[in-house]
């Protein structure tokens, strides 16, 4: 079943004991205490009747009547399923809700498997259960004991009538609309369903306080996000022996080795729905660490503590003081960019709500572990306010996600922060035209490039930027082109190292200034991570042999031209003209 991810509040929870409630019969079952025996996938068959155990309300597991219906061979590689129907009133109404994921099953008190996968709009509660044998052999996976993994994640498939992974509820708090919206479309393909729960939660231990006792059927997450936001992926424990956790009987993002924060939870109640009901939870207090994230379920270590990058966000906005957001985020490669994104859109949404135009600056400071840091700078102009689709073409955090994502080695983001200045003002322009004052360039002259602009909500006008033709251009068709600064990249050779691509990302240009770039045929070149401009042919045959790959790269040199302008401007626009000679006749 998926998760939810649910964004709640964190509550005191003392070491509990799950009491047995009663279930479809009048005895009254205990849960299977200590190390359960194993039922074997090979001794199940149609019409055995067992116990699975979760939590209804509150913190306690419950247990409630199941009948195995059948098995599913190999229904996902060398891994089967056995499908078992709810016979209990309060499922039945409900049906396999999201959040059950983990759900432990015992037949006789001995340990089936846990409970995973439902069918979205089916009118009877019938589940899958992922054997307990799969699961356990994740127990003997070799680690890398890479504190900080990233993994990437593998989208779930498959729609409709499908058997699926019943989805998990993502509790949330403290995100904006705009933020909800960003994680629902992120985290659609894994299955993962954010919904409101109120309040914090998912706060780390105290130093000598007691850990909530966890035991099969009880309420488990895994945590996103935590501070003055937080995110939580909320499932079922499966079994327990000693420090290690196996839960939810499905994968959560496919991810393999992971290091992400888990958390107990408290369930406030079952939420009937016609496509998929859920349980409406909330985290409770960090016990230990996700460490495996794979086709038969999750593994968590009670003896380990996740490293989470910490956030922090400062929000200026007109006639109010600055207000300063901290929280959390888990570390992978696909995922931490969207959570930074929705912690900081929420921060300036809480800041100002306001739907108007908005003039905003971001500069932004980014931690490299073993590397320094990098800092960038946006200005961003937005007619309706700061949507999260907006922030994401931020330099600050496009840099982030490359700097996980780049080609070179594993990289950890030690901290992010960013300051935002917020104005309410239309306050930027857009590159209509640019014009030259007649058809003959000729080289060492210096032109009146005329540039037309258009600001918002505004009447057009015109900015005459001098712009000097290179001597060495001369005979040469080049191309003149003006755009914004945010939209130009300086010229940077190839990086060689991953101190070489972040050193790139500190090199760039301003939403506040106007670029004048001439180009002209390649002549010149990059190699080994440096520029060499202007050289004749026969050094770039040299430099580019036909024998081998690893040789040097073409580039387009480009006599630039950086212009101040006195608001952000967007857009751009070209022309191509033909340099004559000099007045001296001289071609070259």
């Amino acid at each position: 079943m998926g998760m939810v991810l649910c964004l709640a509040g964190g509550l005191a929870i003392a070491p509990t004991t799950p009491s047995a409630a009663p279930a479809a019969s009048s005895a009254e079952p205990e849960q299977p205490t200590g190390l359960p025996p194993i039922f074997p996938l090979a001794d199940v068959k149609p019409g055995l009747v067992g116990l699975a155990w979760t939590v209804f309300s509150g913190t306690k597991p419950e247990p409630f009547k199941v009948r195995v219906v059948s098995v599913v061979q190999n229904f996902v590689p060398h891994q089967d399923v056995i499908l078992v129907k709810a016979e209990d009133p309060r499922v039945e109404f409900s049906g396999i809700v999201q959040g059950m994921s983990g759900s432990p099953v015992y037949i006789d008190g001995k340990l089936m498997g846990a409970i995973a996968y439902a069918w979205s709009f089916s009118k009877s509660p019938l589940a899958g259960v992922t054997p307990i044998e799969s699961m356990l052999g994740e127990r003997t996976r070799p680690r890398r004991h890479n504190d900080d993994a990233v993994a990437t994640m593998s989208p779930r498939t498959g729609v409709g009538s499908e058997l699926l992974p019943v989805s998990i509820p993502l509790s949330v708090s403290g995100l904006s609309d705009g933020a909800m919206s960003l994680l629902t479309e992120d985290l659609r393909p894994f299955g993962i369903v954010p919904m409101r729960a109120g309040g914090g939660g998912g706060r780390r231990r105290a130093p000598g306080e007691l850990a909530a006792k966890i035991e099969p059927g009880s309420a488990i997450g895994v945590q996103l996000i935590r501070g003055d936001m937080n995110a939580s992926g909320m499932g079922t424990v499966t079994w327990v022996n000693g420090n290690t956790i196996l839960a939810f009987g499905h994968p959560m993002f496919g991810s393999g080795e992971v290091s992400f924060p888990m958390v107990t939870g408290e369930v406030h109640t079952f939420i009937p729905s016609q496509a998929t009901s859920f349980k409406l939870a909330s985290p409770l207090i960090e016990v230990g660490t996700v460490v495996q994230d794979r086709p038969s379920g999750i593994m968590g270590d009670l003896s380990q503590q996740a490293v989470m990058m910490p956030v922090e966000v400062r929000v200026t906005a007109p006639g109010a003081p600055m207000r300063t957001f901290r929280a959390e985020v888990a570390r992978n490669k696909r995922l931490t960019p969207s959570l930074v994104s929705a912690v900081v859109t929420s921060a300036i949404a809480d800041t100002e709500p306001d739907v108007t135009e908005m003039a905003i600056r971001l500069d932004s400071r980014l931690v490299v572990h073993g590397m320094g840091q990098v800092v960038l700078n946006d200005q961003v102009f937005s007619p309706e306010g700061l949507s999260p689709r907006v922030l994401l073409t931020a330099r600050g955090l496009r840099a982030l996600a490359e700097i996980l994502n780049n080609p070179f080695q594993p990289a950890v983001v030690d901290r992010y922060e960013v300051d935002v200045k917020i104005d309410f003002r239309s306050d930027v322009a857009e590159i209509l035209a640019v014009s030259l004052p007649g058809d003959e360039v000729k080289a060492g002259d210096v032109l009146p490039l005329r540039v037309t602009l258009r600001p918002y909500a505004g009447q057009e006008y015109v900015e005459t930027i001098p712009v000097t033709i290179p001597k060495l251009l001369a005979g040469q068709a080049v191309k003149v082109e003006v755009a914004s600064g945010a939209l130009v990249r300086p010229d940077v050779p190839r990086p060689e190292s991953l101190r070489g691509y972040i050193a790139n990302m500190a090199a760039f240009y301003t939403a506040s200034s106007i670029v004048v770039s001439l180009s002209t045929p390649d002549d010149g070149a990059s190699l080994r991570g440096r520029l060499i401009p202007n050289l004749p042919q026969s050094a770039l045959d040299t430099l580019r042999p036909g024998n081998q790959t690893r040789r040097a790269d073409n580039y387009r040199v480009a006599d630039r031209t950086v212009f101040p302008s006195s608001r952000p401007v967007v857009g751009r626009q070209e022309l191509t003209v033909l340099v004559r000679e000099d007045s001296l006749g001289r071609n070259r």
